[in-house]
């Protein structure tokens, strides 16, 4: 089929196209489901500027981000010594690093990593995706034990390819079973379930998340992670870490695993690894268990991927680390989660509709007595306080804060007061509060 240039979207008319043609394309030829929900949120708003924790609409309003991409945008949208470094990634003469050669930003990141993770894990193995690196996570763990079964937590999320999703809790599974076989799932933070399936001996690994983000912002019982980490050790398992969501400083350590001293076999990290800027994740793993499971003629082929560990994504995590480091922000974001968390439970003392506020770091969470509830402060926070929330994947009943670890006190203090007003409205609310659940429960499966 032949098409004019004339007849094409140039990039410029997408940059200066309005509000009702960016969400009539969307709705066209994206997401239709979604765009009505976001239509119903009024949430489909056209933004034009971002920067920090602030973005702006059309016409000049100013918002906070309290999502951060989903804990993506540790520095908040824009950074400017990141976008900076990939221009400098830019000037170099090669784009891609696997096929005409190593390149010098790769070996770098991956040495970083290699400094900076626990137990100090030598390979990296990159990816464009959490997904993607819990993929390889997994394919390494097979290949290097030999053995077949994965065990999982309830509630757990590690994305939504087939074997990602073949270890994460059962929202999202039901319309693409049956998945990976010889998966098995233990309830978040019971040693002893745990154990009953390793003593089998037949289990290749422990995957699991520090503390569970799209389950709920749940944190372990102290000592969880330890004791995983004995388990494993007792019955020849590797444990596999995903801190994807919890990774870079997150929970007020640079990695959640820190908070128990734990050294995993696999480690997987993504999303803020760039602080959000460009796509890249990796699955870090010893010396050790890379060569048992690649150590062979060509097997270290499939790990190959198109984007995997692209000089400019580089670049962009280079740097981003270097500014978590320099600017003290897994401190800083420990101290504003503290604060944060003492706010939201002096918030829950006042009002009867929230039941329970958990969190640590800058990975906070509100759980509420219904999904109603919490649609309709999400949209009250959105359209009256212009402060932008969201919900988690197994618990809509939930709103969560999870703002980049460069928030401020009096940021803090602005979502916290709105939060205060629109709980108290909730009760004359829930009418609408229904009426945006039964469209949003289009955006999921049936639990």
């Amino acid at each position: 089929m032949k098409i004019k240039e004339a007849e094409l979207i140039t990039l410029e008319e997408a940059l200066t196209s309005t509000r009702r043609q960016m969400v009539d394309r969307f709705s066209k030829h994206v997401s239709p489901i979604e765009a009505r929900v976001f239509k119903l949120l009024n949430a489909d708003k056209r933004y034009v500027k971002a920067e920090g924790i602030r973005i702006f609409d059309e016409h000049g309003e100013e918002y906070l981000d309290f999502t951060a991409g989903y804990g993506t945008l540790s520095l908040g949208h824009n950074p400017t010594e990141v976008l900076r470094a990939i221009q400098q990634a830019a000037t170099l003469p090669t784009i891609f690093s696997f096929y005409v050669g190593t390149h010098p930003l790769v070996g770098a990141l991956a040495e970083n990593l290699h400094r900076l993770l626990p137990g100090h894990p030598d390979i990296s193995c990159f990816g464009s995706g959490g997904a993607e690196a819990v993929e390889i996570a997994l394919k390494t763990a097979r290949a290097s034990t030999g053995k077949k079964r994965f065990i999982y937590a309830d509630g757990s999320f590690h994305g939504l390819s087939f074997g990602s999703l073949s270890v994460t809790g059962r929202t999202y599974r039901r319309y693409f079973e049956p998945l990976l076989p010889n998966c098995e799932n233990v309830p978040f933070g019971d040693l002893q379930a745990l154990e009953s399936k390793l003593r089998q001996g037949d289990v290749a690994a422990f995957i699991v998340e520090p503390v569970q983000a799209e389950g709920g912002c749940n944190i372990p019982p102290k000592g969880y992670l330890a004791g995983a980490r004995e388990l494993c050790n007792k019955y020849d398992a590797l444990l596999i870490l995903d801190e994807i969501q919890t990774g870079f400083g997150r929970t007020g350590r640079m990695f959640a695993a820190e908070h128990e001293g734990v050294k995993p076999d696999i480690i997987v990290v993504g999303k803020a690894l760039s602080a959000g800027v460009l796509p890249i994740s990796a699955s870090v793993t010893s010396n050790e268990i890379w060569k048992k499971a690649y150590d062979q003629e060509n097997s270290w082929e499939s790990l190959i991927s198109t984007f995997r560990g692209t000089p400019k994504a580089c670049a962009a995590a280079l740097k981003a680390i270097e500014i978590l480091v320099r600017d003290g922000l897994v401190e800083h974001a420990r101290k504003m989660g503290e604060y944060a968390l003492q706010r939201l439970q002096d918030l829950k003392t006042r009002h009867k509709n929230i039941k329970e506020v958990r969190g640590i770091g800058l990975l906070l969470g509100i759980e509420f007595p219904s999904e109603n509830t919490s649609s309709f402060i999400l949209s009250r926070m959105l359209n009256q306080h212009h402060v932008i929330l969201g919900n988690f994947d197994h618990r809509p009943d939930m709103l969560r804060l999870q703002p980049p670890l460069t928030v401020q006190k009096e940021e803090i203090d602005r979502a916290v007061e709105a939060l205060d007003e629109a709980c108290g409205k909730s009760s004359i609310g829930l009418a609408l509060g229904a009426g945006m659940t039964a469209l949003g429960r289009a955006l999921r499966p049936p639990k």
